[in-house]
């Protein structure tokens, strides 16, 4: 999912793995609001005389407690696990940002090394008979030697300026 190079295609285990974690989480705040509810509930009931029912009841207010503190733990983790699957969404399309940025980085470069060529090409296309180099024999291959070496300095340039990778 976060490689620059591999395309991810398994889009669909990673939505319906977010639905069931939304789920789990709505199942969650449902369980840990009726637990709540039993407790208030409890809390409520008269006290009872004898000590072995008010053990009894001391214990299931116990217990009560403890499966709403196992279901907070369960909550926490349902919400880490959806933070954890949207930073992955995040630094996956953070990837894929960088690796556009890359791209168009190395397309500007290369219009930026075309671009003097192909100004010197259109100011010897043009139909002056007063152009420099127009009627000497070696004109052309002058020409070509020019942009050869304005080609060769920006590539160099770009490179030196870390603007182009290997």
């Amino acid at each position: 999912m976060l490689s620059n190079r591999n395309q991810f295609t398994n889009w669909q285990a990673l939505l319906d793995s977010r639905n069931t974690l939304h789920m789990l989480e709505d199942t969650c705040e449902d369980q840990r609001s009726a637990v709540q509810e039993w407790i208030d509930a409890l809390e409520e009931w008269p006290i009872p005389a004898e000590p072995q029912a008010a053990r009894e009841r001391e214990l299931l207010r116990v217990r009560s407690k403890d499966v709403q503190e196992h279901i907070e733990r369960v909550l926490g983790h349902v919400r880490r696990l959806e933070s954890s699957a949207e930073s992955a969404v995040q630094m996956h399309f953070s990837a894929q940002g960088s690796r556009t940025n890359d791209i168009m980085r190395t397309l500007t470069v290369l219009t930026a090394v075309f671009l003097p060529l192909n100004l010197i090409t259109g100011i010897f296309g043009m139909n002056f008979d007063t152009l420099p180099l127009i009627h000497a024999k070696v004109g052309f291959w002058i020409a070509c030697g020019l942009m050869g070496l304005v080609g060769i300095g920006l590539v160099w340039w770009f490179r030196r300026q870390r603007y182009l990778g290997d």
